[in-house]
């Protein structure tokens, strides 16, 4: 738009000249008016010419040269316009890019992985070592009970084996004394009476050593997995040491490396702005000498030509 203004003014400058009227059109259009009928075609010419006569006579008589250092400033004027519309720069803020923000899984080091799985050995170990406890604590008070029930079996079994020993004396003693049949009956009965006593009690004993002997297995059983379990927690925890060591020698570097990068952001963000200085200055110098521009060819459009 403003290039087709300046243009205009630079032709009108042309054609009202007075050296340069051969250039201007032999006939300049009238107002156009809704015409249905041949019958009107010699007025409308007549109007035209006498159109003609009058606008070439009011045109203004400007000097050749100062029509053409006019045309010259209009030609620098478009010029001028056009480079600078060309050129001014259009700064995109980034943050005017919709992107959408994308989770990134969390990196697991290897160093955090033996990290994890030895303290994880170490609480296994630790978690066996309770419950070789709780197994011996268990194994201790059952082997306690059974002590006491095979020392009360052994006991009464050596109470009924004698009893059992002591009539059966008596018995053989009656019959080589060839004592009453009566009395040979009745301790036969007693001996017998013993004797299924004392074979009772002797099942009794047996179990009960078998079972303390069961118990007493177990003690053992739960002591060595208690120092099975200190010698592997032990080791666990060497190892964890050991891991640690390591994690922390990674992290270490790790921490140095972010540094390191936060740096490199910290540079680019600085050099960022900078850019972003200089282009909004440049835009802004360039907008200035573009109201330049529009200022000096409003002032162009305004020239009273009449008085030139």
């Amino acid at each position: 738009m403003k290039l087709s203004i300046v243009a205009i003014a630079g032709l009108f400058l042309i054609v009202s000249t007075k050296d340069t009227l051969a250039f201007a059109p032999s006939k300049v259009p009238a107002v156009s008016r809704p015409t249905s009928s041949a019958l009107f075609a010699n007025a409308d010419d007549e109007r035209n010419t006498n159109n003609n006569k009058s606008m070439m006579t009011n045109l203004p008589k400007i000097n050749s040269n100062s029509a053409a250092s006019f045309l010259m400033a209009s030609f620098l004027a478009v010029s001028t316009v056009a480079a600078t519309t060309m050129v001014i720069p259009v700064f995109i803020e980034p943050a005017h890019a919709a992107v959408k923000a994308v989770e990134t899984p969390k990196i697991v080091s290897g160093e955090e992985k033996d990290l994890k799985k030895a303290k994880l050995n170490l609480n296994v170990s630790k978690e066996t070592l309770k419950a070789y406890q709780k197994l011996s604590s268990d194994a201790k008070s059952a082997d306690k009970k059974a002590l006491s029930a095979l020392e009360l079996a052994t006991k009464n079994a050596s109470t009924a084996k004698n009893a059992y020993v002591t009539v059966s004396d008596k018995l053989s003693a009656a019959k080589n004394q060839k004592m009453p049949q009566s009395a040979i009956k009745e301790l036969s009965a007693n001996a017998a009476i013993l004797k299924g006593v004392s074979n009772e009690k002797d099942t009794i004993f047996n179990n009960a050593s078998k079972t303390a002997s069961k118990t007493a297995k177990e003690v053992k059983m739960a002591e060595k997995g208690i120092k099975e379990s200190e010698k592997v927690i032990k080791k666990a925890e060497k190892s964890v040491k050991k891991a640690e060591k390591s994690f922390k020698g990674y992290s270490k570097a790790v921490k140095k490396q972010v540094k390191k990068q936060e740096q490199k952001v910290k540079a680019l963000e600085s050099q960022a702005s900078k850019l972003k200085s200089m282009k909004e200055k440049e835009t802004k110098e360039l907008s200035s000498k573009q109201k330049a521009v529009e200022s000096e060819v409003k002032n162009l459009k305004n020239l009273n030509l009449k008085k030139l």
